[in-house]
């Protein structure tokens, strides 16, 4: 690492920590029956995990609950073929800042939604979203197992790394979650 990429880090890290330390969360389980509202966040969607993720709300919605995803691109430019999708924002390289805090509206409303569950779909990990995930005010966190994990609930993937394997298993675990 550089030393101004050193830097970049060292003063994100302070602003997370700052903003961190502020939030005010009340985690409580939830499974698919007891939830009424859901956020979806998830990266750098290919043709496949993205037709994964718009099946994954599709589902969602029709068990109830009142979904809105975000997605991040890491990418200068948001493809045209993933813009004007109901009920899916993007955000990609333009709208964070230089040491990756998203500055764009839509994400802060995003991040200030109180979910019942947050489903986070990301196999990559960007520092951009797990600043969006580690500080979301959802009541249970939802996703991968990986190191300095902030979800509540984690599933480890390692055998299948694929955001198709994850839905899976979420449905799985969260079906045997017994409020």
């Amino acid at each position: 690492m550089s030393y101004i990429e050193n830097i970049k880090s060292k003063i994100g890290k302070y602003h997370f920590n700052n903003r961190l330390k502020k939030l005010k969360r009340q985690v409580n389980t939830h499974n698919l029956k007891t939830a009424q509202t859901a956020g979806i966040l998830f990266n750098s969607p290919d043709k496949d995990s993205f037709e994964d993720v718009k099946g994954f709300l599709s589902y969602l919605s029709e068990n109830n609950l009142k979904v809105i995803a975000l997605g991040y691109i890491p990418a200068k430019k948001i493809p045209e073929h993933f813009l004007m999708r109901k009920g899916i924002n993007f955000y990609c390289k333009k709208d964070i800042n230089w040491y990756n805090k998203p500055k764009n509206g839509v994400i802060e409303e995003f991040i200030n939604q109180e979910f019942d569950i947050l489903f986070d779909l990301s196999t990559r990990i960007y520092p951009t979203v797990n600043y969006v995930g580690t500080l979301s005010k959802a009541s249970f966190k939802v996703g991968k197992l990986c190191k300095n994990s902030y979800q509540d609930l984690t599933i480890d993937i390692s055998k299948n790394n694929s955001v198709a394997y994850l839905i899976e298993q979420i449905k799985h675990y969260l079906n045997l979650l017994n409020n």
